[in-house]
């Protein structure tokens, strides 16, 4: 019969002991602490299937009128497409969550909130401002007379809801269907609506601005 070795069982009390610590710690020294749940990383500029669509027909449409240049370097110009198309799906997205979260809540508002009239605008201004100089399908010759807003706060309640249809009017341009007819005047609409956007909300900011400094000097 072999003999135990006290020096292993000493080793195994040891483990044993240890172990029974290691799993009272939930319960003692982590007690009252809560862990932080790892959190997956999200997107938050993930494509929807209309945004995509609008961005694959005005592509198509302007390689079809010869407005997007063929680069010596197909490579090269296929990782800035890529590049331009995910920036111009994030803009085609924000403008309708824009109108659909801020402007149109703030148009039937009991009370107008300055400081998100004024942000919602800057943004607007700058992705309309984008779009109008990135995509080559919109940029056209127009004679015509270009619309002024007046800076006038009395004038803020017509205003929003006319910001309101320029954007849903933009947005739902038939130029962004794949199988748009000759779009001469389609893309002459969507062009002025899309400039409409850019001056009424940069004309909508500043009147929120104006108003967010003077209630807080009052």
């Amino acid at each position: 019969m072999k003999k135990s070795n006290p020096l292993n069982n000493h080793s195994l009390l040891i483990a044993l002991v240890l172990l029974a610590l290691v799993a009272g710690y939930p319960r003692t020294l982590f007690a009252g602490q809560q862990l932080t749940p790892i959190k997956q990383p999200v997107d938050p500029a993930l494509p929807s299937p209309k945004a995509k669509a609008m961005v694959e027909a005005v592509n198509q449409r302007a390689r079809e009128l010869g407005l997007i240049a063929v680069s010596d370097d197909p490579d090269q110009e296929a990782f800035v497409r890529r590049r331009l198309d995910a920036q111009l799906r994030e803009d085609f997205e924000k403008l309708y969550l824009i109108n659909v979260e801020r402007i149109t809540k703030q148009s039937s508002a009991p009370s107008l909130d300055f400081k998100t009239l004024s942000d919602s605008t800057a943004d607007l201004k700058a992705r309309a401002t984008r779009i109008k100089y990135s995509v080559p399908l919109l940029q056209v010759v127009d004679k015509g007379e270009k619309v002024r807003y007046e800076e006038n706060p009395d004038h803020l309640a017509s205003m929003l809801p006319e910001l309101s249809r320029l954007i849903s009017s933009f947005l739902g341009s038939p130029v962004f269907r794949l199988n748009s007819p000759n779009d001469a005047a389609l893309r002459l609409k969507a062009s002025r609506d899309l400039d409409c956007i850019i001056r009424l909300s940069d004309t909508i900011n500043k009147i929120a601005k104006r108003s967010t400094k003077i209630a807080a000097s009052k």
